[in-house]
């Protein structure tokens, strides 16, 4: 049944639940164009300093214009509900895409990265960091011949940022897309996107997120602590980049989203023949002590680095990732302290 939001929208049928609220599809009065409505949760309600912060962000939000951003068309408060009117995308999430496919083949897969970089970039621009960048927030759009990928909920994670969203989680965030620095309560930067844009990347490839498996606080301590493993049978020169983007120094990876997009674009037609990559099931077991092979040497199956599994020194050990096609191997970028783990009440 149709129910009136505030006197411009009319709110349809729900299209779906996540962490912050649910979306329904509505429309606009008297026009009647389409739109998707997100009606975020009731606990944010009670917190003034969120209600302010979302009326203070409307300009900013509604000024993102990019064909690989979901577009935000209004901020809406009344009385106990806090909504988001967002363009209605025609298709599905990633995380339906990836369910369905399994793996996606690499030039695909850097097509796919390269347009969320992009949006992300255009997201950064308006000084926005979205936090929680995952298949689940990246939108298909497959109204067209060939189909678009379309980063959204770029602005929650910004808005809810107070009181009442650190009582219901403790962190902000997904663990297995968390750049390491946010699970230490660190300011989010640009670097925290483009290192859950490289996870995303890891999982189109592979069928699986590098650090995942276990208690959410043992999923962040790997992000931490554990160097990725590197995927069976991925090129060696898309492994650099990869390896890149999940430097566990901030400062240590691609300097911005339109960095590590141009770092990428250039593999895809060189990659264009290679088929998706058999689903992986990661490493054997976990350690305190135990790594994947270093980020930047060779997988198994293309020239010889170490065996899976095996005990190296961490990346974090060594200092920074050194940059693509650096022939000195220079790290950017000082070395992490070490996390300190509070308690832990993530999803």
């Amino acid at each position: 049944m149709a129910k009136s939001l505030g006197s411009r929208y009319v709110l349809q049928e729900a299209l779906g639940r996540g962490a912050m609220g649910q979306v329904f599809a509505g429309s606009i009065r008297p026009t009647g164009e389409p739109v998707a409505i997100k009606v975020l949760r009731p606990e944010l309600v009670s917190d003034p300093e969120v209600v302010a912060r979302f009326v203070q962000e409307r300009t900013i939000l509604m000024s993102v214009a990019d064909p690989y951003v979901v577009r935000v068309i209004d901020l809406v408060v009344e009385g106990d509900t806090l909504a988001i009117v967002m363009e209605l995308v025609r298709g599905s999430d990633l995380r339906r895409q990836l369910r369905a496919r399994g793996t996606v083949p690499p030039a695909e897969a850097l097509h796919l990265t390269g347009q969320l970089l992009r949006g992300a970039a255009a997201v950064h621009a308006a000084g926005i960091v979205h936090r929680d960048i995952k298949p689940e927030n990246v939108l298909v759009d497959t109204s067209s011949d060939r189909p678009r990928l379309k980063l959204t909920d770029f602005g929650v994670a910004r808005l809810s940022y107070g009181a009442s969203l650190t009582k219901l989680s403790g962190l902000i965030g997904t663990p297995e897309y968390m750049a390491p620095e946010l699970a230490e309560h660190s300011r989010a930067t640009s670097a925290a996107d483009v290192y859950s844009a490289g996870i995303v990347l890891y999982e189109m490839l592979c069928g699986r997120t590098p650090f995942a498996g276990g208690h959410p606080v043992a999923v962040l301590r790997r992000q931490s602590d554990q160097a990725p493993p590197v995927i069976p049978g991925v090129p060696a020169e898309l492994w650099d980049r990869i390896a890149w983007m999940l430097a566990k120094d901030p400062g240590s990876r691609p300097s911005s989203a339109a960095e590590a997009y141009a770092a990428l674009a250039p593999l895809v037609s060189s990659l264009a023949s290679r088929p998706a990559l058999a689903p992986w099931a990661g490493p054997e077991s976990w350690t305190p002590t135990q790594t994947a092979p270093t980020p930047g040497r060779a997988g198994p199956q293309d020239h010889g680095g170490p065996a899976p599994g095996a005990t190296v020194l961490r990346r974090r050990d060594r200092g920074g990732a050194a940059a693509p096609g650096d022939p000195a191997g220079r790290r950017r970028g000082p070395e992490r302290r070490k996390a300190c783990w509070p308690a832990c009440r993530c999803r």
